[in-house]
């Protein structure tokens, strides 16, 4: 597994790769079970409350620079109308930065089920697909990384929907505006999943990449479907059994 373009940074190489990847699954286990609860008692109400607006706000601002980063960076260089270049060529070094910032901030959103706790929430109310996502995120992104396009467009997309989400957790969005956004998440979770599957295709660069490395190729395409199953589900219960339901009771009112 490589953690690529670090070497500009620092250099790390296997099995310490592995380890960071898939440690951080266990890490985010650990602090939701062990850590983050012991401040259950500490923290007063007004706290949480101030600390979970601030939280909200700095990664919807966050959220947004990367997003307009990568975005800023796909104008300038032609690739929003250059599908080939968009999924093969690498990104400039600034803008690696960015990508590099974006993936260490899957840890700073772990603060997200923090707060859950922090208001008295258990990891059953809290839910699997919370935990999950919040979980796997960071080897995600790590490995996402290892192709251009993969690299681009996760940022991009996944940027562009925790803006808005984190946004709707700070200021609350228009009612009517949830569905679209928990619909948004699931086009961006198919669409990221399709640029990863035709890098190895389009790229030649990349087309051993999956022969070379089967766990890592292997890996978006375990992970993103229980995203997806799940989003599908929140989707059908919140919002069109929901609404079915709310649609039998005035009826019923009316009769």
């Amino acid at each position: 597994m490589e953690i690529p373009h670090t070497n500009q940074i620092i250099h790390v190489y296997s099995p310490w790769t592995y380890v960071i990847a898939f440690g951080s699954c266990l890490l985010y286990l650990l602090a939701i079970t062990l850590i983050f609860p012991l401040f259950t008692s500490k923290l007063t109400s007004n706290f949480v409350q101030s600390f979970a607006k601030l939280h909200h706000v700095l990664l919807f601002i966050y959220s947004l620079f990367a997003s307009l980063a990568v975005l800023t960076h796909l104008i300038q260089s032609g690739e929003t109308t250059n599908g080939y270049n968009f999924l093969c060529v690498p990104i400039p070094s600034w803008l690696r930065i960015v990508t590099l910032t974006f993936t260490l901030s899957k840890i700073w959103e772990w603060f997200d089920t923090a707060i859950l706790i922090w208001k008295g929430h258990s990891l059953k109310k809290i839910g699997f697909l919370h935990i999950y996502h919040h979980a796997t995120t960071v080897l995600l992104f790590l490995i996402c990384m290892n192709f251009p396009g993969g690299e681009k467009g996760s940022v991009f997309f996944n940027g562009l929907v925790h803006t808005l989400m984190y946004y709707h957790f700070a200021f609350r969005l228009p009612k009517f505006f949830r569905p679209v956004l928990t619909a948004i998440q699931i086009v961006q979770l198919i669409s990221a999943t399709y640029v990863w599957y035709i890098v190895p295709n389009v790229c030649p660069k990349y087309r051993d990449f999956p022969a070379k490395h089967p766990l890592e190729f292997i890996i978006p395409f375990a992970l993103v479907p229980v995203y997806c199953l799940f989003f599908f589900k929140f989707f059908i219960q919140h919002y069109l059994l929901s609404s079915s339901r709310k649609f039998k009771s005035s009826i019923n009112k009316t009769e």
